[in-house]
């Protein structure tokens, strides 16, 4: 039986039975908005009728292709929980509460057509939502996201179509994307600094900028552009001093598991005098704490680790670069905008754009461009000029 119930002036919420899982009973709960009671009576009547159909068809041994979306979006979610990260799952999750379950969430998924996105899209640009404007760049995600999970209904075969891949570029808002912000070199030696010289409270509440280990993990990420979890996950066997070099194989989620780099590839770069130099002390450091502990310490061959040798947190290790960017009183940046700083350096230092690419582990040139094209611009007059000199 269904459930009715009058939450204030013309808001109701409904409860209803949907179909079992495994013998299991299920209920759905609906908060309905701007209707009367009669209307939400209605609106569950429906529901149950919807109910009561498929289960008639389950019964006669027919393959039911048509869920509620809301459904399809929990279904999707739950195949993603064992192999996407937390970082990714909570976008997902509040993508989907925020956007895609208000709008779309009661339709039928064999009722979705190409104008009910449309409509939701040119409704979130143009009005907001609960009265914030809504982003081009946000809708685009939410767009893709729909997109993916529509694919993942398709090839479950829970779906026959995905309308989302009708959705033309044209039909989607303009978007500018945001230029990194990157510190210049100045800003760069004063927040490395910064790290390398903790203060006394810090070293006495003990904060993770003050572990032995923090300064030389802030300093490999600028001289090298790696990703946060490559910072983390490097290895002492995947530096090596007699060619400058060090290769970035892995990663580390927030989940403290390792992984491939992102997009599954590893990448040997070099690494200036000055970094091997920081790399060298800290590891004799290391080594030093090593002997020490002895047996108490977890040696999983890290280079930059806790005291005990396990793996620092990646969401704590961005939490305290940000502390020490606001001390050391440089462009507000995050721990990312050392990867673009890295980047922004290079360009202006003359090293071409292909080379950056391949520094950063990017997965093609053309993402670098997209990303810094900008900043190889800044250069163009001095093209220009170095042409002049040369055929007069």
């Amino acid at each position: 039986m269904g459930y009715l119930k009058r939450v204030n002036d013309r808001t109701y919420r409904i409860q209803y039975d949907v179909l079992p899982v495994n013998g299991t009973r299920r209920l759905k709960r609906e908060t309905l908005r701007d209707v009367t009671k009669r209307e939400a009576a209605a609106i569950l009547a429906q529901r149950e009728a919807e109910i009561l159909t498929k289960r008639k068809t389950l019964e006669r041994g027919d393959e039911f292709k048509d869920d509620m979306l809301d459904e399809l979006f929990e279904g999707f979610m739950k195949a993603k929980r064992a192999n996407k990260e937390s970082t990714t799952l909570e976008r997902y999750e509040s993508l989907i509460s925020l956007y895609l379950k208000p709008h779309l969430g009661s339709l039928r998924a064999g009722a979705l057509k190409p104008f009910h996105l449309t409509n939701a899209y040119n409704d979130w640009t143009e009005n907001g939502r609960d009265g914030r404007r809504v982003s081009g760049r946000t809708v685009r995600h939410v767009h893709e996201l729909l997109r993916n999970i529509l694919r993942w209904g398709v090839r479950k075969e829970l779906l026959t179509r995905n309308v989302a891949a009708f959705i033309e570029d044209d039909d989607l808002p303009k978007t500018v994307r945001p230029k990194p912000v990157a510190l210049t070199e100045v800003e760069l030696r004063k927040l490395l600094d910064e790290t390398k010289n903790p203060s006394s409270r810090s070293k006495k509440r003990g904060y993770l900028s003050s572990q032995p280990w923090f300064y030389p993990a802030v300093a490999f990420a600028a001289y090298t552009g790696a990703r946060r979890g490559e910072v983390l996950a490097l290895r002492w066997s995947d530096v090596t001093f007699e060619l400058r070099s060090v290769t970035i194989a892995r990663s580390i989620t927030e989940r403290m598991e390792f992984k491939s780099t992102k997009n599954d590839k590893s990448r040997t770069i070099s690494m200036p005098e000055a970094l091997c130099s920081i790399l060298k002390t800290h590891g004799a450091a290391q080594a030093e704490e090593k002997l020490f502990l002895g047996g108490a310490y977890q040696d999983e061959d890290l280079v930059f680790a806790r005291a005990d040798g396990s793996p620092v947190d990646p969401w704590n290790f961005g939490r305290a670069v940000l502390d020490c960017i606001k001390r050391a009183k440089v462009t507000p940046i995050t721990l990312r905008g050392l990867r673009d700083t890295h980047a922004s350096l290079c360009a202006q230092a003359g090293v071409p754009i292909e080379v950056v690419s391949q520094r950063l582990g990017h997965a093609s040139i053309g993402v670098t461009v997209e990303r810094y094209l900008h900043v190889y611009r800044s250069r163009d007059a001095e093209a220009a000029d170095a042409f002049g000199r040369l055929v007069g």
